[in-house]
């Protein structure tokens, strides 16, 4: 007995020569979207010649009326990660699109489990919210679903991404420093690997600057976590933040500042300090990177880089919307860069000889 093969939405996509994205929409009678009536026909034309028949709402990943976006991040807990996801799907509402969230915490396997799920349930497109590290099978994924990534401007995949240099926020926090006469600085951090390259390229900034100094120096204090702790834990990375601190001033060293990687561990740098009884700014400076919405409140006050969460992570979707119209072919990669500048807050004030003393 032979079993004839189901035709797919790729067979249609290959005879009428028109993108996958555009006969999706097509066969399922999108009303937002509108395309030529000669590219409507030869789609329509290829799937009945093929004898295309379209599967049901559920087997293709759709919600009724709903098309279906993945938002991959590595987790939801950091509250830079949930203001990307959020903006993200502030723009998939305008547009109809309703999202599924899927957490990996820094995971590859589970990267590629849900690249696998997109293409099982025919999702409309995929934002990751951090460079993925199974970047070969994104770029293979993106030839048939829409993929934009948000990562570091030195990453560059093959995909559509909307960058930051990293590099440069480093260097501006590393100015600031310098300026303020804070020469011995201490730079706490959490995973500082190839996978989390944003991380190493703010530090290479931060020292970078430092080394252009004579006599001035940047401690690293750093710790890895696994995936698994990293799921366990809601408030793991302030908790590495407020240990490194911990250790760090027990080494009565010269340091008068602090640049944590992030604003979230940088909340555990202020506690660690408070801890021990010293003050914010009077006895240590401290810096953050990416501006959460906590470090705005002025009890906390943290100096920290505007990174523009909120615009990247429209932006990020209104690319994939392009690509989801149609209106860009996979060859045609778009790359936009969004700059930084410093915030400075109370948490920040010009080093004092008096400081030494604290040494």
């Amino acid at each position: 007995m032979i079993t004839k093969k189901k035709v797919t939405l790729e067979d249609v996509s290959r005879l009428a020569g028109v993108s996958l994205s555009s006969v999706s929409m097509i066969l399922n009678a999108r009303a937002d979207v509108s395309f030529a009536p000669e590219t409507v026909q030869k789609v329509r034309q290829a799937a009945k010649e093929l004898g295309y028949r379209a599967p049901s709402r559920l087997a293709k990943g759709r919600l009724p009326g709903r098309n279906v976006v993945f938002i991959v991040t590595p987790n939801i807990a950091n509250a830079y990660y949930s203001g990307l996801v959020q903006s993200i799907q502030q723009a998939a509402e305008e547009h109809n699109f309703s999202t599924l969230i899927f957490t990996t915490y820094r995971e590859a396997r589970k990267e590629e489990e849900v690249l696998d799920m997109a293409l099982a349930l025919g999702a409309a497109g995929m934002v990751f919210t951090l460079t993925p590290q199974s970047l070969r099978k994104v770029e293979k994924v993106n030839a048939k679903i829409p993929i934009v990534v948000m990562g570091d401007k030195n990453s560059s995949p093959k995909v559509d991404t909307v960058e930051l240099d990293n590099y440069s926020a480093g260097v501006i926090i590393g100015r600031h420093m310098l300026g303020l006469g804070h020469r011995h600085i201490a730079f706490i951090s959490a995973m500082m690997n190839a996978t989390n390259a944003i991380r190493l390229r703010r530090l290479q900034g931060v020292k970078d600057i430092y080394a252009e100094r004579p006599g001035c120096s940047v401690q690293v204090f750093t710790r890895d976590y696994t995936p698994q702790e990293e799921l366990n834990s809601i408030d793991l990375e302030q908790r590495i933040g407020y240990e490194l601190t911990l250790e760090c001033l027990k080494r009565k060293s010269r340091i008068s500042g602090f640049v944590a990687v992030n604003d979230f561990i940088a909340y555990g740098v202020l506690d660690a300090i408070a801890a021990k009884g010293f003050r914010v700014p009077e006895d240590y400076s401290v810096c953050g990177f990416n501006n959460l919405f906590s470090s705005r409140i002025s009890r906390v006050g943290l100096t920290t880089v505007e990174q523009q969460t909120e615009a990247r992570g429209r932006n990020a979707f209104d690319i994939l919307y392009e690509r989801i119209c149609g209106g860009n072919a996979v060859s045609d990669i778009t790359r936009m860069e969004y700059t930084h500048r410093l915030l400075e807050r109370r948490s920040t004030a010009p080093f004092r000889q008096t400081q030494q003393e604290k040494s």
